[in-house]
């Protein structure tokens, strides 16, 4: 049994906090290991304990004896080694972009191609180093315009704008929209600052045809099923006959 020096007060109270709040597993240990040595637990009471071995007892009692609280921290160069070197992480961060849903699918590739078995938790620590962050997903369009038709059409917006702007017209923007009853955005590893965009696909929803204008004056209908040309050709009839100006949509 090693006899260590008598802690005062002050001393005893920082070993506590630091055994209770510290954020290195090992630290915690051994300020609890010296605290217990002071009450009397003996070596093999404390080997038992903290299930290690007599060795590595010895060297925390040593160390706190010599270095105080300096000792309970691994030096540089010490603790356990990483499992994957960096070329390897940076591979990792490139699997988790491809399955972002699902790490336990990276852990099976992992332990595929390199032999090492990792746990999903170790694989949050890596990829959180990357910046990533688990977040919902947003759905997008299925596709994007051309260019010639932005270039055709921004200038002629903003001409209807100017247009509405002076009261020469209502200018109103027609849009149909729909309303999931059972929305599905999962959640997702992704890097910070970036988002992942999920196309958008057809299922039962209620449907949403719409005109306003640009002081949020509304007039719409709801549909069941889905909206054909038809039902936009009817819906533009009625908004027709309560209009008092002239109607650009666009």
């Amino acid at each position: 049994m090693i006899l260590l020096r008598d802690l005062n007060t002050e001393n005893k109270k920082l070993l506590t906090r630091i055994s209770s709040s510290s954020k290195f597993p090992q630290v915690r240990n051994r300020a609890k290991c010296i605290i217990l040595s002071h009450q009397g637990f003996s070596i093999v009471q404390l080997m038992k304990l903290f299930g290690v071995s007599r060795r590595t007892l010895y060297n925390w009692l040593t160390r706190w004896e010599q270095q105080g609280f300096l000792g309970l921290y691994n030096g540089k160069g010490r603790g356990r080694k990483a499992k994957l070197s960096q070329e390897q992480k940076k591979q990792v961060q490139q699997w988790v972009k491809a399955e972002p849903k699902s790490l336990k699918k990276v852990v099976i590739k992992i332990q595929k191609e390199w032999g090492i078995g990792v746990s999903q938790e170790t694989l949050k620590r890596i990829i959180k180093k990357f910046n990533m962050l688990w977040k919902r997903m947003k759905r997008g369009i299925n596709k994007t315009p051309a260019e010639w038709e932005l270039e055709f059409k921004i200038p002629r917006i903003l001409e209807l704008k100017e247009q509405d702007k002076k009261g020469e017209i209502d200018l109103r923007y027609l849009d149909e929209s729909g309303f999931s009853l059972m929305p599905c955005l999962p959640y997702a590893w992704q890097e910070k600052g970036s988002t992942i965009t999920l196309k958008s696909c057809q299922s039962k929803r209620i449907n949403v045809l719409g005109l306003m204008n640009r002081k949020n004056d509304l007039f719409y209908e709801i549909h069941s099923e889905a909206i054909n040309s038809q039902m936009v050709i009817e819906f533009l009839d009625k908004f027709s006959e309560q209009l008092t100006k002239h109607l650009n949509a666009y």
